[in-house]
Parts: C-alpha cells; structure tokens; sequence
C-alpha cells in the first residue's frame, strides 16, 4: 500500500491506515505490517516510469473463500485513495486489484 496516502481521511473522518487495521482485525484476527525500505517501481500506460514507498501487509488465510473477502476491501481501498491498482500476492500467485467503480 502507498505509504503517504494512509494518512489520508476519508469521508467518514477515519484514516485509511485505521480502517485496514480495523479490516484486517475483523476478518483474519490478525496481520503483520512491514515498513521501511519498500519500494516499487512500474510503468503506466503510456509507458511513463513511476516509483513510491509502500508498507507490506501480510495475513494469513483459513480458506480460499477469505481472498475474495480482501479483494473487495482492496478494491474499496483503491478508489478511496485513488490508486489505479493495488497488488495483491497469495502464495505463488500475484495479480492487480482494481478500483471498485461502486456499481
């Protein structure tokens, strides 16, 4: 997750750094967070480069069926914060979440 923007507020009043704590709690009773020297690099699509620092969230899954639960806060999440995606990795796998477009 973009590191600067979860400080932000969102409507409600509540940052978004409080709100993935109060998730994640919620629904997988736990997480780990890593901060410090996370950086990513990436391309959008016009092929301009673009960097940010991020903290790494990590929990612990009890059935699949929990993965589509963290998609849709991501995907939440990112139109919030007005990413264009947020990267999700479980296991071997990795893929992108996009905004929701509220429909």
């Amino acid at each position: 997750m973009p590191s600067l923007k979860l400080k932000r507020r969102g409507p409600d009043g509540i940052a978004i750094e409080d709100r993935i704590h109060r998730f994640l709690i919620g629904n997988f009773a736990g997480y780990t967070v890593e901060t410090g020297n996370i950086l990513g690099y990436w391309k959008d699509g016009r092929g301009e480069e673009h960097y940010g620092e991020h903290r790494l969230f990590r929990v612990a899954f009890t059935g699949k069926d929990r993965v589509a639960v963290l998609e849709a806060f991501l995907a939440a999440v990112a139109a919030e914060i007005g990413e264009r995606s947020i990267y999700l990795e479980t296991g071997e796998d990795a893929w992108l979440i996009y905004p929701d477009d509220g429909a």
